[in-house]
Formats: structure tokens, C-alpha cells, sequence
């Protein structure tokens, strides 16, 4: 699937076989959002209720039965998918339905809360991919393109949303939102994951080995209904102060678990010589004998056939196509293609992010491919940088496995997760663990827990850039007070980070993270991000693999200082050396024997305005220097030491840098 990067770009390289082609535009191609039609005044009730073809009497009635149509007739923000009569008429036929009267109320409660966004969303400005706000029912809505043949021979590129439901008529500004027609009422499937995986033909050996070994109850798994928060605190929000702007923090209403499946299709099985379980049992043996050679006896058979042990190599295989969290679009497993184009160097680096995936200790690479500005595809384990093959790292170029979305019309979207296609077999392998992620692992700090990527927090985009999305106790974290908050910040370009958010921290903070793992056994370096300001505190860190009793590293980091101000990191401008690479690299070098490295020269602190190697206020801070197992957990411990109730800190992004790296004249991307 090809992208639109703005509205303008409708000429698709799968309509270019088809001359003449001449592209129309209609409201929805509108250069400014909200300027096709303006309802001044005009709630988005009104819009619907007062509408001179009266075509959403269907929509208004459920809207009424759902007790919706009291918000919308009231001051607030929303985007609205309006389904017509003629959509609702489809959809009771298919439904077997004889009207409206029929549906129940959690019907059209489920129908309404699937159409209304709590943001203003105009499609002008979105890209494709899951929008980047959930709906009310905490689900992701999917935003794509499809080419519309007009009767008079042009091609008209349409918006559709989750591959059905084509906007007829978009960015409809209104008093208090704006509204979408759509001529299908969006659904989103009651199904598990697990049973859309199950009813796909095209993937049906994959499910075969997934139906094996015994997965079907772990991707069951939906609602957490342990999570409690207060009303106020999920919908009203509250004020917290955070780098001198006052943020709205709102919670997340409820806790849900989810799942990415990354499967091949049986015709990628059959180009390598697979053609039934066995021999993909077979394959899966091969790869993780080798893997984890020190796990299987001499015979190599030890949990061949035991197929719901977590050592048996199939699980293993199965396991490691499987993500622990949501993600709605393949260009959503990294940052937003404006975050991208505004502060990653792509000439240096790649857009990447590491997961860590449902085989335990186990790690992927997932990089967005942008050359030259124009995207080209999303790819794990790849090693390079851009599309036309250039190397990394001082090593050779390897292409990855490239992922795509599924065919129009077949659904990917399960009620706790998404379904994507692999063009070649995806494992965690010897040479994966060994070469590919032997590099230097920059991983973002909001993709540190799966409840940050499925509940929508990561990568949001809000008509307000102070907005956060707060957590409690996050999967991966484990607070030791309740004396602080802990927010994901909406992304942003002028936001100073890596990515344009960041996980801010707020209190007398004190909380541990489980890391992400090595990929093999080694010495591995631990670095933090690092920006000094006067509103933050002071931070002692302690890692181990023993929860309990995990040691202290060095002396405490007082992140109230800027990186040049600070006597411990002593930061210099390279322009401060006249172009001498050598004194430059030298004093990188004292610089990181002191426990301190600049930024990358790879992102940028906002649109191209400085790059993080030359902005004074920040750097890296060396956390430890030791040798880490690839089959263990490992825990860091951020303790505020210095008592203040408002003391901050951005956690930004972390890293963990191999030895084979970071003595060997490691690059400064």
C-alpha cells in the first residue's frame, strides 16, 4: 500500500498503468481543513439533525438511544463519521435487521462510540495508518486511500476508513467538531486476533502451528477488569507542569491488552520448500537448535514435540511473530511520518524502534524506510540505511523482512489486535541475535510498556500539544510510591526529544523498569538520555537482574544542570575545536570516560533547527558498563533523592551499546 504524504499527492503508482489518468479533487482535497463548508454556530447535533437531505435520521436515532446526543449537542471537541440512511440500510440488511427500532442498546451504543473520536481530526491533515487518536471505544479507526473510476473516465483518490466505509464528504467544520459522511457504518470486529489469524486463508500453515502450540487462550486476552480510575481523572483531566508548560493529563480509562500478529503467507512457506506443518516444525527446529544450542541435549530433540513448553522450538517461532501490544498500521510502528521528516536525519539513520516481542528475551528491529522524503516500506531486522542498499555500522547491507497490510476488503483488526503480512520467514535466528542486532539499540522510552502503544498514548497527536496521557502502573514498571505522576507526552515537532514525545515524570518519584533485553550474551554499555533543568531533581539509578537488591551505579545524575554546565560533563561545541576531527574525537572520548556522550548527530531538537550533538542543554549518561545475558531480566531503579513534590524528568529514549560497538570507534549517528 502506497502513501499520500499530503492531500495533494493523489497520483498512486498502482493507478499509473492506466493513461489517461486525471485526478479530480473534492472536499476532502482541501488545502486549509475546515474551509469546504463551515457551520457557524452550528453544533455537530445540528449538523445532523437539521442536514436539507435529511440523510442521518438512522444515525440521530441511534445516537439518541446510546444517550450520545446530549454531548454532541453541547461545547466539546469531536470528530464525527456520519454514516447516511442508505449506509444504515446496508447495514441492517446484512445484519438481518428489519430497522432501527430492532437494535438493542448495547448495538447502538457500540455503533455510536465506534463513529465519535473525543478530537477534532481533519482527514486533510492526517496520513494513512490508525488515526491518532482512539475512538470512544478505545479502538483504533484506520485511515486509507483507494482510487474512485468516475463515469467519465478520471480517478478519484477517496478516503476510506477500516477498508469500507469511503468518505463521501469530509472535514465539515462545526461548532464543536467535525464531521466525515461516510457511506458504510464503520464496524469493528467482535472477533480475537487469534480467530482472525484462524479465518484467513492466505495464512492458513502459520495458524496451523499457532493452533499447536496452545497460544489460543494467551491471544484471547482483552479487557483488564482489575484497572480502576476515577471519572475525573480519565475525562476531565488534570494540570501538571512539565519543561515550564502546564500539560492536561488525562488517564486512560481502561486497561486492555493487545496483540500485532506478523505472519507469512503460505506462498512465501512454499518459495522456501515448506509446504505443510511438518516441514515448517522441521524448519523451526533447524533455526533454534541453533539459536539456543546450550538448551537441547545432544540429540538436539529434548522439547521437540512437548508443543506448549515455552523451550520447543516451534512455540518459539510462533512466539517471536507476535507483538504484546496494538498496532493499528505498519507505518505505525514508528514515529508519525511529520516527526520523522522534522527531526530524523535520514541520510545518517533510518527511523527504527526495537519491540520486544512474545518470545521471552527476545528483541526486533522495526525501521520506516525514508528515501529522499518519500516513504518506501516498513521493515524489521533490516541493516542499512534508506533503499538502496548502503551499509552501517561498517558492515554490509541486509535487506530484512518487509511487512505489508492485507488486502482491501479482508479485515486485519481483531478486538484485541492487528494481522500483518511478512514477504520472507521471520525468526529470531543465530545471525539475527548475533549480527543484525549486534549494534548499538536506541529504544524510544514511550515504547517501553505495551499499555503505552495500545492504548493510543505513543505518537498521539492532539489539537493541544501539552496533553499527556497518564498511567498508573504500567506493564514493565513497578512504582515504590504513589507520590508522583507518570505521563506519555503528545508528539510533537517543536518538542525537544527524540521523537517528539517523552515520558515525563512528576513528584518524588521512585519506580524500576524491567529492560529490554540483550539479544546475546556480552559486555553491553546502559545509557540514558539526559537534559538538564533547573525543575528537576536528582536521580540515583541501580540495575541488577534480582528486583530486590539491585546496586547502586555511580553517583547520583543531578538533572538540574544543562549538559555545559555541568562540572561532571564538561561539554564543548565542536566548533569549539576549528574542524580538528581529532581533537574532537579525543575529547569524546574523556568525555565518555567521564560517564557522559553528546547527543547523535542523526535527530534533530525540533524542524531542523539544531542537532542534538549541538544543543548544549543534553546528552547521554553512561549508566553501566558490564556483562549482560541474553536469557535474563534486568531491572534500573530511578530514585529521586532530593525530596521536592515538583521535581521532573523527561525519560527520553535509553541504550544499550555492545562492546563490539562502543570500542571500535563507534559512529556518532
Amino acid at each position: 500500500m502506497h502513501r499520500l504524504n499530503d492531500i495533494y499527492k493523489t497520483v498512486l503508482a498502482v493507478f499509473m498503468a492506466i493513461a489517461p489518468v486525471v485526478l479530480t479533487v473534492s472536499c476532502y482535497d482541501e488545502n486549509h481543513p475546515g474551509t469546504y463548508y463551515t457551520f457557524t454556530g452550528k453544533t455537530l447535533a445540528d449538523y445532523l439533525e437539521e442536514d436539507s437531505a435529511h440523510r442521518f435520521n438512522s444515525f440521530v436515532a441511534v445516537l439518541k438511544r446510546a444517550s450520545k446526543w446530549g454531548e454532541l449537542d453541547t461545547y466539546g471537541t469531536y470528530t464525527c463519521f456520519a454514516p447516511t440512511d442508505a449506509a444504515f440500510e446496508r447495514y441492517l440488511e446484512s445484519r438481518n435487521i428489519s430497522s432501527i427500532d430492532s437494535l438493542s442498546y448495547e448495538d447502538c451504543d457500540t455503533i455510536a462510540r465506534t463513529h465519535l473520536i473525543n478530537a477534532v481530526l481533519y482527514l486533510s491533515e492526517q496520513e494513512e495508518g490508525g488515526l491518532p487518536q482512539v475512538n470512544q471505544l478505545n479502538r483504533f479507526l484506520v485511515l486509507s486511500y483507494i482510487g474512485d473510476t468516475l463515469s467519465n473516465g478520471m480517478i478519484k483518490a477517496r478516503p476510506v476508513i477500516n477498508r469500507e466505509s469511503r468518505v463521501t464528504r469530509g472535514d465539515d467544520t462545526v461548532q464543536n467538531g467535525v464531521v466525515h459522511v461516510v457511506d458504510n457504518v464503520i464496524r469493528v470486529s467482535g472477533d480475537y486476533i487469534y480467530d482472525i489469524v484462524k479465518q484467513n486463508p492466505r495464512v492458513s500453515l502459520f495458524f496451523s502451528a499457532l493452533n499447536l502450540v496452545g497460544l489460543e487462550d494467551s491471544l484471547q486476552k482483552w479487557h483488564d477488569h482489575s484497572y480502576t480510575i476515577g471519572y475525573d481523572s480519565a475525562y476531565e483531566g488534570i494540570i501538571r507542569q512539565g519543561g515550564g508548560s502546564d500539560y492536561t493529563i488525562r488517564y486512560v480509562p481502561e486497561h486492555n491488552y493487545g496483540f500485532t500478529v506478523m505472519a507469512e503467507p503460505d506462498d512465501v512457506y512454499a518459495s522456501h520448500g515448506i509446504h505443510n506443518l511438518n516441514d515448517l516444525i522441521n524448519h523451526a527446529n533447524q533455526v533454534y537448535h541453533e539459536a539456543y544450542s546450550s538448551e537441547y541435549d545432544t540429540l538436539g530433540s529434548r522439547y521437540d514435540t512437548v508443543w506448549h513448553d515455552q523451550r520447543n522450538p516451534l512455540r518459539r517461532f510462533v512466539e517471536y511473530h507476535i507483538l504484546p501490544f496494538s498496532i493499528p498500521s505498519i507505518i505505525n510502528f514508528n514515529a508519525r511520518e511529520d516527526i520523522i521528516k522534522a527531526k530524523v536525519e535520514t541520510s545518517l539513520l533510518d527511523a527504527e524502534d526495537y519491540f520486544e516481542t512474545y518470545l521471552p528475551h527476545s528483541l526486533i528491529r522495526v525501521s520506516r524506510i525514508m528515501s529522499n522524503g518519500t516513504y518506501s516500506g516498513v521493515f524489521v531486522n533490516r541493516r542499512g540505511v534508506g533503499d538502496n542498499g548502503d551499509g552501517e555500522i561498517g558492515r554490509s547491507f541486509y535487506r530484512g523482512i518487509k511487512l505489508s497490510e492485507l488486502e482491501e476488503g479482508v479485515s486485519n483488526e481483531g478486538c484485541n489486535g492487528y494481522l500483518f503480512y511478512t514477504d520472507d520467514i521471520l525468526e529470531y535466528s543465530d545471525y539475527i541475535r548475533n549480527d543484525i542486532l549486534d549494534r548499538r539499540l536506541r529504544i524510544d522510552c514511550c515504547t517501553l510498556s505495551p499499555d503505552f502503544l495500545t492504548s493510543g498514548a505513543r505518537q498521539k497527536k492532539t489539537d493541544n500539544n501539552y496533553e499527556g496521557v497518564g498511567f498508573k502502573q504500567p506493564i514493565n514498571f513497578k512504582s515504590f510510591n504513589q507520590d508522583y505522576c507518570m505521563w506519555v507526552r503528545s508528539a510533537f515537532v517543536a518538542n525537544i526529544s527524540y521523537q517528539g514525545d517523552g515520558l515525563d515524570l512528576q513528584g518524588n518519584y521512585d519506580i524500576m523498569l524491567k529492560l529490554p533485553p540483550v539479544p546475546h550474551d556480552g559486555t553491553w554499555e546502559l545509557r540514558l538520555s539526559y537534559r538538564g533543568s533547573a525543575g528537576c531533581g536528582v536521580v540515583q539509578n541501580y540495575v541488577g537482574d534480582d528486583p530486590l537488591s539491585l546496586q547502586p551505579c555511580g553517583i547520583p545524575t543531578d538533572l538540574r544542570w544543562s549538559a555545559v554546565d555541568n562540572p561532571n560533563i564538561r561539554w564543548k561545541a565542536d566548533q569549539d575545536f576549528d574542524g580538528d576531527t581529532v581533537a574532537i574525537n579525543a575529547y569524546d572520548k574523556a568525555m565518555h570516560n567521564r560517564g557522559y556522550m553528546k547527543g547523535p548527530d542523526s535527530h534533530w531538537t525540533s524542524d531542523k533547527a539544531e542537532l542534538f550533538r549541538d544543543y548544549s542543554l543534553i546528552a547521554r549518561r553512561v549508566i553501566t558498563t558490564d556483562y549482560f545475558r541474553a536469557d535474563k531480566d534486568y531491572y534500573l531503579r530511578m530514585r529521586l533523592v532530593l525530596d521536592n513534590p515538583n521535581a521532573e524528568m523527561n525519560f527520553d529514549y535509553m541504550e544499550w551499546c555492545p562492546k563490539s560497538i562502543f570500542t571500535l570507534n563507534e559512529d556518532k549517528h
